[in-house]
């Protein structure tokens, strides 16, 4: 019988939190190509958005089609932005981690280009930068509304 003695403590690639975010979701390209051709708008959104695809995994390869696919998802979330309740069922069948980036870029709480500097990110850090903009959009709003009491006229505790 061999022991193996190995350190706990060591990076393992193949724990989620060590992957980076452009490497986690290589198992999320077909879901996310789903949600792609969900919100495209008609038979020609889908279309050129099928031919597009199609296009740069032939031409561009595997890592090229994975970051424009993203990318697209991310802008297509920006533009969501008047109808984000709307936008909410079509996001089932996503992981949590990439339905809370596109509702977060959605609501324009994380800004499109921030959301794709966090592919060369670890899905650690990723998961942490993604609820610290959740902290900050629910503490912004408490905010505003407090904010908002203080000031309205028929407010009791109003200022």
């Amino acid at each position: 019988m061999t022991i193996s003695h190995t350190n706990s403590m060591a990076p393992d690639a193949h724990r989620p939190h060590d992957l980076l975010l452009r490497e986690w979701l290589a198992g999320s390209q077909d879901a996310l190509f789903r949600w792609l051709m969900a919100i495209a708008v008609g038979e020609e959104g889908r279309r050129a958005v099928a031919q597009v695809a199609v296009a740069m995994q032939r031409l561009r390869g595997s890592t090229d089609y994975a970051h424009w696919l993203y990318a697209t998802a991310l802008q297509a979330a920006s533009l969501q932005a008047g109808d984000v309740v709307a936008m909410e069922p079509t996001l089932v069948g996503l992981p949590p981690e990439l339905r809370a980036l596109l509702r977060l870029v959605a609501q324009g709480v994380l800004r499109r280009e921030d959301a794709l500097a966090l592919l060369a990110q670890r899905m650690g850090y990723v998961r942490r930068s993604v609820l610290q903009a959740r902290l900050d959009a629910v503490q912004a709003h408490a905010a505003h509304a407090a904010a908002s009491l203080r000031t309205d006229p028929h407010c009791p505790n109003a200022i």
